[in-house]
């Protein structure tokens, strides 16, 4: 019940978060490039597009610290999950020193690709200010991960939102005083620190005996994360390769004109699987603490009511993109980008049958078994490249999304389950029937039904009519999902936990020893 409490407490601070950084870059963006300038804008586009390939650096360690932590809480041993912060620590400590020599090169290599001398200048004093940011706050990641471990989204969330809520007060504050790009990334750089200083000193409060050390860091515990977080980078720029290689493919068969109409329904399908990240990708750690416990009973019952919410969720969701779809493209971008409909159908889709799994590919993280989602995504990327390549001639953008769909469906719908029931000790005929069916047929009703009596009647001219209908039809069909989906007992330990959430009734912040938290 406790460890429920946490997650559904911090799944819902990371969709509020997630919305409110939607709506904050929303109105930032406009708000820079008019006292910036598009010239300067762009430079300070290019530095966060730099400091976004720092972050491939990370390795995937921070997973790794998160599963190696959780693991030791679930062992009741401080002393593992102590090396595992320590060594993890000093070795962030070391890469950020790598980013900063980076940086310093880059910055060496200004006048190359910045041919006014003045703006040369310019990058290299925000690319230095804003790498030595990055260098300093790098290390910051293992406390995130240890964070992670313990199940506290509740305080990552809030210190993320309110170091946002800060930054863009004071970016708001320094630009209308006239302050220019040094401004704005000394602004960026002093948040990000506060943020990674907020975990350190979250941490210390939350996980007793907690000791970070020198000498507890040793090439020994580093050996222990390096194999599971290299599977972890591995599955990284696979997702990478098959999310974002698609533009890619539509500028060179199709034309530059093609890929505004292939993102619109891109950035839609993307916003449903961060949305299903931000709700349901907080699993894995979880599983972590369980495994090092060894309760495989609860770890089953965990993927069980996990695997029905994901489906019910993704379900009622993809329902919903594909029933309005069309009319919300319209009120959105107009009548001329009707083609990007069919964008939508097919990476929805696809995205249905990826974010569906969440909880199964939490497991398989959970377990230290993520392995073979490495390879699993290795060859879903190399198909979706293949079949892109080929659909693309003949069906334009349609095509390339339907290049997205085929290997998704194949491989998340049949290769992983198969996997990750075999290894838990699950039926087949019992996932697929009692789990999977019974939630996304439960919810498809749902929607479906009150559709075709009710709101396909109802005139959507405009977006807040539009979305007035979708945020009713989600309402009923979350009142199916839950009434038809769920166990009677997994409805009363879910009512319990909402209403202790409801009512905020905080655990006790006093410290808890690691080996006295509760699996």
């Amino acid at each position: 019940m406790e460890n429920l409490w946490k997650v559904i407490h911090g799944s819902g601070l990371r969709v509020v978060g997630m919305a409110l950084t939607i709506v904050i870059g929303f109105l930032l963006m406009p708000f820079l490039v008019h006292h910036l300038g598009d010239r300067y804008y762009g430079y300070w586009a290019l530095v966060g597009a730099i400091l976004g390939y720092y972050g491939i650096l990370d390795f995937g360690i921070v997973t790794a610290v998160e599963w190696h932590v959780a693991k030791a809480i679930g062992e009741k041993d401080a002393t593992a999950a102590n090396r595992a912060i320590s060594t993890s620590f000093y070795v962030f400590a070391a890469l950020g020193g790598v980013v900063l020599l980076v940086t310093i090169v880059l910055a060496g290599l200004a006048h190359l690709f910045i041919s006014v001398p003045s703006d040369a200048t310019l990058f290299r004093k925000v690319i230095l200010i804003t790498g030595l940011g990055f260098a300093i706050g790098f290390p910051g990641r293992a406390f995130l991960g240890a964070l992670s471990a313990h199940l506290r989204w509740d305080l990552i969330s809030i210190t993320n939102q309110s170091a946002l809520l800060l930054r863009t007060g004071l970016i708001v504050t320094v630009i209308k005083a006239g302050g220019g790009l040094v401004a704005l990334a000394t602004v960026s750089v002093l948040t990000d620190v506060l943020v990674f200083l907020s975990f350190y000193l979250a941490l210390r409060r939350i996980q007793g005996q907690f000791k970070l050390s020198f000498a507890l860091a040793s090439v020994a515990t580093l050996k222990g994360l390096l194999p599971y977080s290299v599977f972890t980078f591995i599955i990284k720029m696979n997702d990478q390769l098959r999310l974002y290689i698609d533009p890619v493919v539509v500028t060179t068969f199709v034309g530059i004109g093609a890929v505004t109409h292939y993102a619109i329904g891109q950035r839609l399908s993307l916003a449903f699987r961060d949305s299903m990240i931000a709700l349901l990708g907080m699993l894995a750690p979880w599983f972590g603490r369980l495994f090092g416990s060894k309760d495989y009973v609860a770890i089953r019952r965990v993927l069980e009511f996990g695997t029905r919410v994901s489906v019910s969720v993704a379900t009622a969701m993809t329902c919903l993109l594909l029933l309005y779809g069309r009319q919300f493209i319209e009120a959105w971008m107009g009548k001329n980008y009707f083609d990007a409909y069919w964008v939508l159908f097919f990476l929805v889709s696809a995205a249905f049958f990826e974010v569906s799994q969440f909880p199964s590919m939490s497991y398989l993280y959970g377990v230290s078994r993520h392995r073979f989602l490495a390879y699993i995504t290795l060859v879903e990327a190399g198909l979706n490249v293949a079949l892109s390549l080929y659909l693309v001639r003949i069906m334009g953008i349609a095509g390339v999304a339907l290049g997205t769909t085929i290997p998704c469906l194949a491989i998340r719908l049949f290769v992983q389950p198969a996997y990750v029931c075999r290894h838990a000790g699950i039926s087949v005929r019992h996932y697929y029937v009692a789990l999977f069916g019974r939630a996304m047929f439960a919810t498809a009703l749902g929607v479906l039904l009150p559709w075709a009596l009710l709101f396909r009647w109802i005139s959507q001219p405009k977006m807040p009519v539009l979305l007035a209908v979708i945020a009713c039809q989600c309402l009923i069909a979350i009142s199916a999902a839950y009434a038809l989906a769920l166990g009677k007992e997994e409805r009363a330990t879910f009512s319990t936990a909402l209403r202790r959430t409801w009512v905020r009734q905080v655990p006790a912040p006093a410290t808890v020893p690691v080996g006295e938290i509760q699996s």
